[in-house]
């Protein structure tokens, strides 16, 4: 065994969310989660079925199989295991699905990679769960009690309990598209304040759910190692990313009275060494201007909001034992990283994007491009390369990567990328660079390709980010593969990833 990984055991799969594929939400008698009320308002679009993953769950296990993958990342949904507040009971007939799929998993020889919050989270903890202070105490105590109720599902099955977590899905993009953007919902917008809070919140979370699922498997060593994380989305944003691993990790070697700010200042001016070391891709001197503008936007309001008193909680909590990991892998989500990149002029052709107001279509407009993403291989290479040099002892994981094509909401008529890449091309480029960088003996034991199928994606149906295609129109949300000119990207994974262990 090494970082975590026994040998020859890469973790090659895709990914999947609970509100983006399950479906089943926010309608009459279902689960209510934090988006009903903007579901029910006509805010966004419906999420109605999505891909119908919780009935659908084994062809779409098969088509992994098929695929040679040996990991498939899934949730396990607060919202549908708790729909209501305690002391009510959990959802037992939710927890034997849960237990189906992990078990269907098990059968197929995929590692289940599960997520234990992606984003979204019970109607009844309110509208700004992450801005309570109670919350991370309130999530522990359900996530320990769940694991407990569903790994003896298992273990009566005969099935060995996962091992690989993620305890919450992408804080820095939980926080902005909450308190910075508006596109995620809340009950208010206090802007770089509130999204600072609602950090630490997340961050306190995951040492709380760390420490109990990490407790919980140490009375039940039949079951295995946990290895616990949370995924950043990969940005070159350093205070609404990397800051957030090594502010943990500052906690445990610095002192007491010595300056948690002091230590991430100096990682700031390390990791912005090192990205203007790479030599990159220019992607047009107008975008890398204002890149390099926004980050310093970024830096200077991070001076001025970021004090000791913003990790109040979380530092003091991270010490008391600080002997102990707050983190057993490295994961990051990895798509555009650079934020020159993100900034177009908005088009009124966004006004389809499920978010009418104007304020909304400014906004999204100006800082949100996930059907054009570009790119940028060589990037991934930069954060491996970085995270595997300050944090040696660790494994690191991909947990998403993908590319959408921008689609209208006939399948008939789609627009091209303004790139005209291929799914095929791109998985081309990024599972190479993967093969090159485990050649070169960096700690990568994991890649997950963002998705399966085609998805709900946070208000909207237009951008489809399946290796197969879904038909949302049809009853049976018909499954496709996707034919690029006789190119079939779940063909090119397939082939990509063959023999290679």
């Amino acid at each position: 065994m090494k970082n975590g990984v026994e040998k020859g055991n890469f973790l090659w799969g895709v990914s999947s969310s609970p509100y983006q594929h399950e479906g089943g939400y926010n309608g009459p008698g279902q689960p209510l989660n934090n988006w009903a009320s903007w579901e029910n308002t006509g805010k966004v679009e419906r999420s109605g079925k999505a891909a119908d993953f919780w009935n659908r769950y084994e062809e779409d296990f098969d088509r992994a199989e098929m695929m040679g993958l040996s990991a498939y990342r899934i949730g396990l949904d607060w919202t549908r295991i708790q729909p209501e507040p305690p002391p009510k009971e959990m959802d037992e007939a939710a927890l034997d699905r849960y237990a189906d799929m992990i078990a269907a998993l098990r059968v197929r020889r995929l590692e289940p990679l599960i997520t234990l919050c992606h984003f979204t989270t019970p109607q009844w903890l309110g509208t700004d769960p992450w801005l309570d202070e109670n919350t991370p105490a309130v999530f522990a105590a359900f996530a320990g009690s769940m694991l407990k109720k569903l790994n003896q599902r298992l273990t009566d099955k005969g099935v060995r309990p996962p091992t690989w977590f993620i305890t919450l899905n992408e804080p820095n993009m939980l926080a902005a598209c909450t308190y910075n953007v508006g596109a995620f919902p809340a009950g208010r917008r206090a802007w770089w304040a509130a999204a600072l809070c609602a950090l630490q919140t997340i961050l306190e979370a995951h040492v709380r759910v760390h420490r109990e699922v990490h407790g919980l498997y140490a009375h039940h060593p039949e079951w295995g190692a946990p290895m616990l994380t949370f995924n950043n989305f990969a940005s070159d944003l350093y205070w609404m990313d990397k800051m957030l691993v090594d502010v943990l990790e500052g906690a445990r070697v610095t002192e007491g009275r010595e300056p948690i700010l002091t230590y991430l200042t100096d990682r700031y001016r390390e990791f912005t060494r090192a990205y203007r070391a790479m030599d990159f891709p220019h992607h047009g001197l107008f975008s890398e201007a204002v890149g390099e503008l926004i980050k310093q936007v970024q830096h200077g309001l991070s001076r001025k909001f970021l004090h000791e008193s913003t990790f109040s909680r979380l530092l003091p909590l991270v010490r008391e034992r600080r002997d102990e990991p707050v983190v057993d892998y490295i994961c990051f989500d990895y798509y555009d990283p650079f934020v020159g990149n993100a900034v177009r002029m908005p088009t009124f052709a966004d006004l389809r994007l499920g978010r009418p107001g104007l304020r909304e279509w400014l906004t999204q407009s100006l800082t949100t491009k996930w059907w054009d993403w570009k790119a940028l291989p060589r990037g991934l290479r930069f954060f491996v390369e970085r995270y595997s040099a300050e944090y040696p002892d660790l494994p690191i994981v991909i947990a998403e990567n993908g590319m959408a094509e921008r689609r209208c909401r006939s399948e008939e008529i789609c627009e091209r990328r303004s790139d005209q890449q291929s799914r095929s091309y791109f998985l081309r480029q990024h599972v190479g660079e993967v093969k090159k960088l485990r050649a070169e003996g960096l700690p990568l034991v994991g890649y997950f390709h963002w998705s399966m199928t085609d998805n709900y994606e946070w208000g909207t149906y237009d951008p489809r980010f399946g290796l197969f295609g879904v038909d949302f129109k049809s009853p049976d949300l018909a499954r496709m593969p996707r034919d690029e000119g006789g190119d079939v990207p779940w063909q090119t994974y397939a082939e990509l990833i063959a023999g290679e262990k």
